[in-house]
């Protein structure tokens, strides 16, 4: 961000800088408003900082020239001496933050918490589904928008708008109240609010003609975020896409670390196979799942072999290599609804809907001959595999189909290791 601080004392002004800057923003400093009109009549500025001498005789211009702005920034005025008469002519110039100046220590902590919540989110490229049946109205809103450097998908009609939401992603909806064809956008709100899925929760801006008490009322019941009367004003319309926007991304922000947190909790972070906790969450629903549609399941485990060998020997770094290696190659053996889980140490188990006794001994076949034939970590090594289908014996209960397949490892441990056996 472009900062312009318009501040005739030279320790005030160095010391906002310094603040300014470790906030990583621009500075330009002026000591009048002469000095400072020439600065925003040739630089682009996100926020003006001004002390009260810009309400002086060399400031009259300055001012003038902002208010006359097509697109004005932020002003913060910075005054040890408030008054009624200060403040109303702050309103009158357009400025709507004072901040105190006598105590320096709580000026630049207000300024850095300003400018972190000015640049936390950043809406440039968002994209905006508007709705609107007038060709002049939606010119001039499209121009509007283009400003913030939106990108503008404009529909006349609610039915294809509708359409174009479900099949694309949004970061704002602004839908007149009143539309030509079988929908209006009253309507229109509900039918996205009733989707109950994230894209349901995109936020939706309304535009009405008719500001009475019902209206709006009728409007928030729908489901709105927020509404403007036509025509809009231009600095009202800018704002409150602003805020719809950054509400929306800092949610989608929250919704992403959620999801992140979620696959930590869930995933080994060796292997990138699932972990324990993952498989006490999911393999119960797996197996109620296949009892419910009647199709065929099996579980596949596999254990290195002599893994403790390779440790003492090569180190353990070269042994998480090869911990990383068998996960990535169990990973490529997985069909789209396969469940592969790293249980602890040297050992795996897959959980495979969908395939019966003889497939499951082919897969496990092959992931023995890939294990063996790949050097991970690059050393030789070999894995004992057991299978275990499920059949009415288990009862649906993971913990028997678990340890039937466990005891077919442990067959192959016995008859010579890397192999594979299958339950009894």
């Amino acid at each position: 961000m472009r900062v312009l601080v318009l501040e005739n004392s030279r320790l005030c002004q160095r010391v906002l800088k310094e603040v300014l800057e470790a906030q990583d923003c621009e500075v330009d400093c002026a000591r009048s408003g002469e000095e400072g009109l020439q600065y925003l009549r040739t630089q682009v500025y996100g926020l003006i900082i001004a002390s009260q001498h810009i309400f002086d005789d060399t400031s009259d211009e300055f001012i003038s020239y902002y208010q006359s702005m097509e697109t004005r920034c932020s002003v913060i005025l910075l005054t040890s001496e408030p008054n009624e008469a200060l403040l109303t002519r702050a309103r009158d110039a357009g400025i709507t933050d004072i901040f105190p100046k006598a105590n320096m220590a709580y000026l630049a902590e207000s300024i850095r918490y300003y400018i972190r919540s000015e640049t936390l989110v950043d809406i440039n490229g968002g994209r905006v589904l508007y709705i609107e049946d007038s060709r002049s109205v939606a010119h001039a809103m499209k121009r509007y928008l283009e400003k913030l450097n939106l990108i503008i998908t404009h529909y006349s009609n609610a039915e294809d708008a509708l359409e174009a939401f479900n099949e694309h992603e949004f970061d704002l909806v602004i839908t007149d109240v009143v539309l030509d064809g079988n929908i209006d956008g009253v309507s229109l709100v509900r039918m996205i609010r009733a989707q109950n899925n994230t894209e349901s929760q995109t936020p939706i801006l309304a535009l009405t003609s008719y500001d009475d008490p019902h209206r709006r009322i009728e409007l928030f019941r729908a489901g709105v975020n927020d509404y403007v009367t036509k025509p809009p004003v231009e600095e009202e319309l800018a704002a409150r896409v602003n805020n719809l926007i950054t509400n929306k991304r800092l949610l989608d922000h929250v919704r992403q670390q959620k999801h992140s947190l979620h696959e930590m909790a869930m995933k080994d972070q060796l292997t990138g196979c699932h972990n324990r906790h993952s498989l006490v969450e999911y393999a119960p629903k797996i197996l109620a799942d296949a009892d419910r549609y009647h199709y065929p399941l099996s579980v596949l485990i596999l254990d290195l072999d002599h893994f403790k060998l390779i440790n003492d020997k090569h180190g353990h770094t070269v042994g998480d290599d090869v911990l990383a290696d068998v996960g990535k190659q169990l990973r490529a053996c997985c069909r789209q609804g396969d469940f592969v889980c790293r249980l602890g140490g040297e050992e795996f188990i897959m959980i495979l809907p969908h395939c019966d006794s003889y497939d499951t001994i082919q897969k496990a076949e092959e992931i023995r001959s890939r294990i063996e034939e790949c050097m991970p970590g690059g050393v030789y090594v070999t894995a004992s595999l057991g299978v275990a289908s499920l059949n009415e014996a288990h009862g649906g209960d993971f913990d028997k189909l678990y340890k039937a397949a466990d005891e077919a490892v442990y067959h192959s441990k016995e008859n010579g290791r890397n192999r594979v056996s299958k339950s009894a």
